[in-house]
């Protein structure tokens, strides 16, 4: 075979073989997760995909709702558990877990909005991570809340405003009537505005977790101020849930200030107990294995 045959082969050849294998790199990774992505739904994607993925059954709630948070880890590890953080829209913790993982690489887990911790309205943040020191994987979902309290009260209840936030309180007076409340953080106290006619009374019933007066666990006493000037003769009788006051006023009385130890959106001892204790766990679990408490950025 010439020379120039020989050449004309080889030219031949090459060309065979560029083309061949074109066609393997004209899909690049990316067009191939997007053809696939195709034919799955979004989170059957995110768990074929992602090492760890995690959602909510729901995009917003309310303050009395119970979030149901599932995710999915790709490579599950026998005994490996998935670490879940909480944050309110001021990056405080709300809420801590370490939630089992199942063979298939699932884990679910239920939140109450109910709790006290919960009051701060907008964007919350559930942080999950999961695997050691050397392959941690992280992922996050948001969901919204509206501030603590209520929308709107009752003709029986008084309506006690701190910012943007309303609580209702039940209350019943005589010799008057109460034109509205505020609740202020600064003094731990509730303010209540009267027009006094006559002498009377007013009994509030106020909710724990919207005003309390605690000595460690045990309840202690109100401070009460009608018209700013000290009042011994009222009557505090305390429930599981309430404190419910009644307070003498004279006539031509204006405002009964009542001053606790905590208020919203403060949480009471026991609920600061409680998610210190769940935190400390967590990171001596994370000590152990390696893993970080708070998200790297």
């Amino acid at each position: 075979m010439s020379t120039h045959k020989e050449y004309a082969l080889i030219a031949i050849l090459a060309m065979a073989a560029v083309v061949g294998i074109l066609p393997a790199f004209a899909q690049s990774p990316a067009d191939t997760y997007a053809n696939s992505a195709s034919t799955l739904s979004s989170s059957t994607w995110s768990q074929q995909i992602l090492p760890i993925s995690v959602s909510t059954d729901k995009d917003a709630y309310d303050r009395q709702s119970t979030i149901i948070v599932t995710g999915h880890v790709l490579s599950p590890i026998t005994g490996q558990t998935v670490t879940m953080k909480v944050s309110d829209p001021e990056g405080s913790v709300v809420e801590v877990d370490q939630l089992t993982v199942d063979n298939n690489g699932d884990f679910q887990t239920k939140i109450n909005t109910s709790s006290p911790l919960w009051t701060v309205g907008g964007t919350y943040t559930i942080y999950v991570q999961y695997g050691s020191q050397q392959g941690l994987h992280t992922d996050t979902t948001e969901f919204s809340m509206p501030g603590g309290g209520e929308t709107s009260c009752t003709s029986q209840q008084l309506s006690a405003t701190i910012g943007n936030a309303l609580y209702c309180i039940d209350y019943s007076i005589d010799g008057g009537t109460a034109s509205g409340a505020t609740l202020s953080t600064s003094s731990k106290s509730l303010t209540v505005n009267i027009q006094a006619d006559n002498d009377g009374q007013i009994t509030l019933n106020i909710p724990r977790s919207v005003l309390d007066s605690k000595t460690g666990q045990q309840d202690d006493g109100f401070l009460v101020l009608v018209n700013d000037e000290e009042q011994d003769n009222f009557v505090d009788t305390p429930s599981a849930d309430t404190r419910a006051l009644t307070i003498l006023f004279q006539a031509g009385s204006e405002k009964i200030e009542i001053i606790g130890t905590q208020v919203v959106p403060e949480f009471g001892p026991i609920a600061a107990l409680v998610l210190a204790i769940a935190i400390i766990s967590i990171i001596a679990v994370s000590a152990k294995t390696g893993l970080r408490f708070m998200p790297k950025y």
